[in-house]
């Protein structure tokens, strides 16, 4: 299971890694009110399915599980006003992680 602080160094890697490989133009300064996706990202639609791939393998690699991020099962999402930030993906991945072994 990956708990919502390991969540979140997560996320920020992969940030790091999408801004080294030259996707994103800057660093993201990560926070727990980081936008993702929504008003206010700096990810455009290209850099954030590129993102959300690479959470999933980096979750893969962690886990040994196939995990995948599926956004309308994320219950803080709201489609209504899709704002995701840093904090909600991480509980969500600890949510994931944490059913997975669960069942696993």
């Amino acid at each position: 299971m990956i708990d919502r602080t390991a969540a979140a160094h997560l996320i920020e890697e992969s940030l790091e890694s999408l801004a080294r490989s030259g996707l994103l133009e800057t660093r993201i300064a990560v926070s727990p009110d980081t936008v993702l996706l929504g008003s206010g990202a700096e990810l455009d639609s290209m850099g954030f399915v590129t993102f959300v791939t690479d959470v999933e393998d980096r979750l893969q690699r962690q886990t040994g599980e196939d995990l995948y991020l599926v956004l309308n099962e994320i219950a803080e999402f709201n489609v209504d006003r899709p704002e995701l930030t840093v904090d909600v993906l991480a509980r969500y991945i600890e949510r994931l992680t944490r059913d997975a072994a669960a069942n696993g």
